[in-house]
């Protein structure tokens, strides 16, 4: 009997990890310093020049990686990010999952996590509005008014800290629970694959193994980790 194979394939690449730990940092330190800013104010100051560096590396990040989202290739344009009707099946699955804690077994994908994807713009949309706003109340430009403007501001830090821990969460859940070596894979850029050998014309009743290959394409295939 052959045995399963295990493939390591690259998927990211290395200006893409290059963003998302550029961003990652970025953000843990703007969520620190704004809350300290709010709970320490004696030391606002110090705080919030830590948190202007901060910002201007999130704002080179989010540039950079809305210029791969346009002009890069593979797995870092845009397309990749948008679901079809099969990856917003798989994003049930992967929903399903986490509800079960795992008892209901992860979906496989190729690279972004079907039900991650999507919500990936609605945090970029999210940064934007967040570095607009802060910028308007930074240079006292209050087109909103100044209340409406730091609320604004308020509520975008309260959805990106939520995001960011859901997301934290999620990495050790696929560590755990599946076998795509997800947060490795971000910093080599390369998944982890168990590609099953090919079944037998004997064994025709059991569920057809999908190629590696083919879960970079969409189609209506079960897809992998």
């Amino acid at each position: 009997m052959k045995q399963a194979e295990i493939r390591r394939q690259l998927v990211w690449s290395k200006t893409l990890r290059w963003c998302h730990w550029g961003m990652t940092l970025a953000v843990l330190a703007l969520i620190l310093t704004g809350w300290l800013i709010s709970w320490v104010p004696e030391r606002a100051t110090s705080l919030d020049e830590i948190h202007y560096v901060a910002a201007a590396i999130l704002i080179a990040v989010l540039v950079i990686r809305f210029w791969l989202l346009i002009f890069s290739r593979g797995n870092d344009l845009l397309k990749s990010l948008l679901p079809n009707r099969h990856q917003l099946q798989q994003a049930w699955e992967v929903l399903r999952a986490y509800l079960s804690l795992g008892k209901i077994p992860l979906p496989k994908w190729y690279a972004h996590n079907p039900l991650w994807a999507p919500l990936y713009l609605f945090l970029f949309a999210v940064l934007s509005i967040q570095i607009v706003s802060g910028l308007l109340l930074l240079n006292q430009i209050t087109l909103l008014g100044e209340l409406s403007l730091r609320q604004v501001h308020v509520l975008g830090f309260q959805v990106i800290t939520a995001f960011a821990l859901l997301h934290i969460l999620a990495s050790f859940f696929h560590e755990a629970k599946g076998s795509g070596s997800d947060i490795s894979a971000m910093i080599n850029g390369h998944r982890i694959f168990i590609v099953a050998p090919p079944q037998s014309k004997s064994a025709s009743s059991k569920p057809v193994i999908v190629p590696l290959d083919s879960l970079r394409k969409s189609g209506d295939h079960t897809a992998g980790e």
